[in-house]
């Protein structure tokens, strides 16, 4: 049971929609400096510990050894009884005739649980300019859970089937009346009833209008609610792309929130927004060859209009990535990794290894966020614990999905390979 229904259980249908009205009217942002050291323990001291604590609950280099080494989901299940995921993983008990698949599944959303309840913890505690940060942190979730509703929606006109879909989402990215927007009768206008919920009533609003705008040029759409553009848009867009650049503006937005803050958590955030930025402009490359958005007449414009508009390669290295003026713009890895290496540009070590590209940028992230913990009386540590947490929760479901499958031990260490330790 997740921590929204145990709070929802027992009450009356009243008292429920009453706390869903203040939980939506709760995303309020807090502009401005956060304040210096002199008011910094008081306002922020006791969640700024807690984090710190949660820290320490960490899985180590030998944890994860000790899991590599089981053959079981049920010894897998015994070693992970001694480390913070104890309470949480002991309540989990394989059925006589489960399959092993699904008991991984059941193991996994545990572990994924004790996440959500810490991260739930510090966001019910939290007030002022520090539940500002710590809601923004949640809108990249809530984003893919709009698009996977979008997607839902393309593929069925079946709200009941749109709901089933939905309960695959991102509890992190939770929104009160998810599902009452997918709901109504009206199964021609769905969509637009989704864009109409959706542009007013989200905090993640803003990103989706910054979007949808450019491509609603006719006048008239735009003095109305817009209803055709999206529609039509909507229809048409490759959705990955819409999910990346959503994800940019909000990244963009991040920036400029963490620099109004100012003080120890501005010096902080900026190095761990502008890798992220980075990172996410090299992905975007990467994953774009062999796609439409590797075509030489798409590296300048819509290629170029994912990366986001900060971080160290802004703007000579992603001028190097999507190309400018006759000049192509990257459009293989070895290319890719000759250019970096010859600008002595970020990642230019890592992109030297084709194969291991993925792992390496994973440990990179991992080293990177952990020095969000470094200094204090700052922000950076709560967004490091939650890339950290999400970088242990793919360590863990690698283990999990190879463990429950069957293979041989020189296949199983393959895989293993790919575990990222995180402080080590």
């Amino acid at each position: 049971m997740s921590g929204k229904e145990r709070k929802d259980e027992g009450l009356s249908e009243e008292a429920r929609r009453k706390a869903e009205y203040f939980e939506h009217m709760s995303y309020y942002r807090f502009n401005g400096p956060a304040g210096g050291l002199t008011t910094w323990n008081a306002e922020n001291g006791f969640l700024e510990a807690r984090v710190r604590g949660f820290r320490s609950g960490f899985l180590t280099g030998a944890e994860y050894k000790q899991l590599m080494q089981c053959n079981s989901l049920d010894e897998v299940k015994l070693a992970l009884t001694d480390t913070d995921y104890g309470q949480w993983i002991t309540t989990v008990a394989k059925g006589t005739e489960e399959k092993t698949d699904l008991y991984a599944k059941r193991l996994m959303k545990a572990c994924q649980d004790k996440f959500l309840a810490e991260f739930e913890y510090l966001r019910m505690h939290a007030t002022g300019h520090m539940q500002t940060f710590l809601d923004m942190i949640t809108y990249g979730p809530m984003i893919e859970n709009f698009c996977k509703l979008i997607i839902a929606l393309q593929k069925t006109d079946n709200a009941e089937d749109v709901l089933e879909e939905l309960k695959n989402a991102d509890p992190l990215g939770a929104y009160p009346h998810l599902n009452s927007i997918v709901a109504f009768d009206k199964a021609d206008d769905l969509l637009t009833d989704l864009f109409d919920s959706l542009l007013v009533d989200t905090p993640v609003s803003k990103y989706f209008w910054q979007y949808f705008l450019p491509e609603m040029t006719d006048e008239d759409e735009k003095k109305e609610d817009g209803s055709h553009a999206l529609r039509k848009f909507t229809a048409e867009v490759q959705l990955d792309i819409m999910i990346n650049t959503l994800q940019k503006y909000l990244l963009e937005d991040m920036y400029s929130y963490c620099r109004e803050l100012g003080g120890e958590t501005w010096d902080i955030m900026k190095d761990l927004l502008e890798f992220e930025a980075d990172r996410r402009t090299v992905n975007v490359t990467v994953n774009s060859f062999n796609t439409p958005l590797n075509e030489p007449d798409r590296h300048d414009y819509e290629r170029k209009m994912l990366y986001p508009n900060f971080g160290e390669l802004h703007p000579d290295g992603q001028t190097i990535l999507s190309g400018y003026g006759p000049k192509p713009g990257v459009s293989d890895f070895a290319t890719l990794a000759n250019e970096f290496k010859a600008k002595t540009l970020r990642f230019s070590g890592i992109l030297q290894d084709e194969e291991n590209y993925v792992y390496a940028m994973r440990q990179e992230e991992a080293k990177m966020f952990a020095h969000g913990f470094d200094s204090q009386s700052h922000y950076g540590c709560f967004y490091a614990f939650y890339k950290l947490k999400q970088i242990e929760l793919g360590n863990l479901q690698l283990i999990f999905d190879t463990i429950s499958q069957p293979a041989d031990i020189e296949q199983k260490r393959n895989l293993f390979k790919s575990v990222t330790p995180i402080f080590e």
